[in-house]
């Protein structure tokens, strides 16, 4: 595993660099596996750039009270956690609540409303 920084910025690219599973997307990273995904950059990265980038006190204050109130998750995620936040969403979007239930004691002061009036 090659930490960050330990590859000068002119290195040569891995082909799999930002891909899910593949080299972190840091400019002096490419550690595998890369497991964390960037919903600003739309790249991945390893765990230790992941740690370092979303913790940043500017990156984390900025994504808490820009981003995460409209996207509704954080910065990086693994791939269990957006399928899980997607299935999550999906099953929001397509339920239908019951029809609201009337209480037993609303039933007998309408039925009793009922027989008054007729």
């Amino acid at each position: 595993m090659m930490a960050f920084g330990d590859l000068s910025l002119d290195a040569p690219h891995k082909p799999n660099k930002g891909h899910e599973g593949g080299a972190c997307n840091r400019q002096s990273c490419q550690a595998e596996p890369a497991l964390w995904f960037n919903h600003g950059t739309q790249q991945w990265y390893c765990a230790d750039c992941r740690r370092d980038i979303q913790f940043d006190a500017f990156n984390l204050r900025d994504w808490t009270q820009q981003w995460q109130p409209r996207l509704g998750h954080p910065m990086f995620e693994t791939r269990e956690q957006i399928d899980a936040r997607e299935r999550l969403t999906e099953a929001r979007r397509n339920y239908i609540p019951a029809p609201p239930q009337k209480s037993p004691s609303l039933i007998r002061i309408l039925t009793k409303a009922r027989r008054a009036h007729a």
